[in-house]
């Protein structure tokens, strides 16, 4: 079973009502628990091999400083600095109700980059790994806003999720949210197995609820914003034609600005808004440049 199908038991009733839309509870019957259990994360921090910034301690409303429980290490007769002490780590989280968060866990974690790499092979988007640890009682993070879609899968304990209607265009931001985030669209507690999905920008917020700590693993499925298409095309548009960089007179620099229009012009007729955003879902997945002898067009259809 792929890592997509372990999170959306009914893909095609999931994309058609609710992918991009509203968010909602779904009850896999193979869910994803064994990807990261709460009781690796205990052996990821006494492995010694934790480091800034793969790890952070957060409460509701506040970062707790790295001097708590990072400590430096003598590597090759060098000072490095940024090591996880996993004994302060615990403290931070037992005694002031501190919210562990591992980062970008699918770039360290096998088990984890390979679920995400089925999720971003099936929807063609980046997706990226975050686990969060928190105590009973406790709210991680204040109420806000992701770029990303989100797949909150309950590894164990419970958590009580409150989920806020979208944005009303696309001029929003990310991040914490100031003021009225509006009419609540989702309430749930969600149990061990079951998976919250988010849409990208319903603003959100949830408490650990129940006698034990909540874990939970969110893969955020990224999507090109209009700053990556942007990119792109000005990175297009820097391959039309071979003109001198330095143009001597003033009929030289005319020349050079109606030939750099006129390619650009025969670049940007050949592409599709489709080809420009699948192709920017392209270079977010893996971090790289068209070449440079090759259209938008020629990469798209390619797929690489």
């Amino acid at each position: 079973m792929s890592g997509l199908a372990r999170c959306i038991p009914d893909e095609q009733t999931f994309f058609a009502e609710h992918w991009q839309k509203t968010p909602t509870v779904l009850r896999p019957s193979d869910p994803p628990l064994d990807v990261l259990a709460l009781t690796d994360v205990d052996d990821i921090l006494d492995s010694g091999l934790l480091r800034l910034p793969y790890m952070e301690l957060v409460h509701a409303n506040s970062r707790v400083s790295p001097e708590r429980f990072c400590i430096p290490r003598i590597v090759l007769g060098s000072r490095v600095d940024g090591y996880v002490d996993a004994n302060a780590v615990r403290s931070l989280v037992q005694d002031e109700g501190a919210t562990l968060l591992l980062r970008y866990v699918d770039q360290w974690n096998k088990s984890v980059r390979n679920f995400a790499e089925e999720i971003s092979d099936r929807l063609q988007r980046r997706v990226e790994a975050f686990y969060f640890v928190t105590p009973a009682g406790n709210q991680g993070r204040p109420i806000h806003r992701d770029d990303a879609d989100v797949l909150a899968i309950q590894i164990s304990g419970e958590k009580k999720w409150y989920v806020h209607d979208g944005p009303a265009d696309g001029f929003w931001e990310p991040g914490r949210l100031e003021g009225d985030p509006g009419p609540v669209a989702l309430e749930t507690v969600l149990r061990p197995g079951e998976v919250l999905y988010v849409p990208r920008g319903f603003a959100h917020y949830a408490t650990a609820c129940g006698s034990t700590p909540s874990a939970h693993l969110s893969m955020t499925i990224r999507e090109p914003g209009t700053a990556n298409l942007y990119s792109l095309v000005q990175a297009l548009l820097m391959q039309c034609g071979t003109v001198p960089q330095r143009p001597l007179t003033e009929v030289d620099l005319h020349e050079a600005a109606a030939c750099i229009m006129s390619a650009a012009e025969q670049t940007l007729m050949a592409v599709t808004p489709e080809d420009l955003v699948h192709t920017a879902r392209i270079l977010m997945r893996g971090d790289r440049t068209p070449d440079r002898d090759r259209t938008l067009a020629d990469w798209a259809q390619s797929g690489n």
